[in-house]
């Protein structure tokens, strides 16, 4: 099993935004900043934080990266034919590789060198797809016009050709064959100047884990400037059910517990509006004395007082 057959197998117990993660990864070798916004989204949906953008994950898949070959398979890409609405490459022609040896293709800029290369890393399942299949700009904008194009291999002395789509998993066949150009380079520069070798799909994990560590950045940033500041509230922290509250607030207080010491019923307000009245008496003491009824009742020395 290949390191990116390890890793997709890993992936499949990660979270959705972990897994998105990689799979962009795998496409691009390095996330940009709205790839960090999308996967900051993802990160906090999973935790009950909804995204107003409705972003969605799209976990790591087999169909992205090369199907393992068998140790006897040998397989070599023959020709490249019949493509069609790839930039302003001409239709039916075909472009052929030697079979041994070195094969060199050159022309003039714009004669399709690159059509043909971007073809060659989708189909292929390069560790570098950045760069889109463009179609034909001098033609009409057709959403049916989608690019494709036919592979002629040879599988162990046996000519096959298979067809590639865009937009469709790429044939399993095809991902045995190794694109390699500026972008795919997978060598990097330590602190001291000299070449670092990283194993091809483990610069992955470090990537991963630099995401990861940006990603912190951005929740205790966050986490900060939505901080709650209960200095407010301190007056009402005791022994009474808000105050309970209060002291123990956290994410995992439910909204429903808050707003039912928040309302006041109607009994509440009708108490609190007879209280204030008794309060704003001029002289409370004469208005205490019309409110008790104080008789002596029978057998008692002391009195029967009721309230309001």
């Amino acid at each position: 099993m290949t390191v990116l057959q390890e890793i997709l197998r890993w992936s499949q117990d990660l979270p959705d935004w972990q897994s998105d993660a990689i799979r962009r990864l795998f496409a691009k070798s390095m996330l940009s900043g709205d790839d960090l916004d999308d996967l900051f989204a993802l990160l906090k949906a999973e935790h009950g934080i909804p995204d107003p953008q409705g972003r969605t994950a799209n976990r790591l898949s087999a169909d992205q990266i090369p199907a393992p070959a068998g140790p006897d398979t040998q397989i070599k890409l023959v020709a490249l034919r019949n493509l069609r609405h790839v930039n302003n490459i001409a239709e039916n022609q075909c472009l052929r590789f030697g079979e041994n040896g070195l094969t060199v293709i050159y022309g003039d800029n714009g004669s399709g060198k690159s059509g043909y290369s971007r073809v060659l890393k989708h189909a292929c399942r390069a560790r570098d797809q950045s760069e889109p299949v463009h179609p034909n700009v001098f033609r009409p904008y057709d959403p049916g016009c989608i690019a494709q194009a036919t592979f002629e291999v040879d599988v162990n002395g046996t000519r096959r050709q298979v067809d590639w789509v865009k937009g469709k998993p790429a044939p399993p066949i095809l991902s045995s064959l190794a694109v390699f150009d500026a972008r795919c380079a997978r060598s990097y520069l330590d602190e001291e100047g000299d070449y670092a070798y990283v194993p091809y799909g483990l610069d992955i994990l470090e990537e991963l884990a630099s995401a990861c560590t940006r990603l912190k950045a951005l929740l205790e940033a966050e986490h900060e400037r939505y901080a709650v500041d209960r200095t407010a509230f301190a007056n009402l922290v005791g022994d009474t059910a808000v105050g309970k509250l209060i002291e123990g607030l956290s994410h995992s207080t439910k909204p429903e517990q808050v707003a039912a010491l928040a309302t006041v019923s109607a009994e509440e307000v009708t108490k609190c509006s007879e209280l204030r009245k008794v309060l704003g008496e001029s002289d409370p003491k004469s208005k205490a004395a019309q409110l008790l009824d104080c008789t002596p009742g029978p057998g008692q020395n002391g009195a029967r007082c009721s309230t309001l």
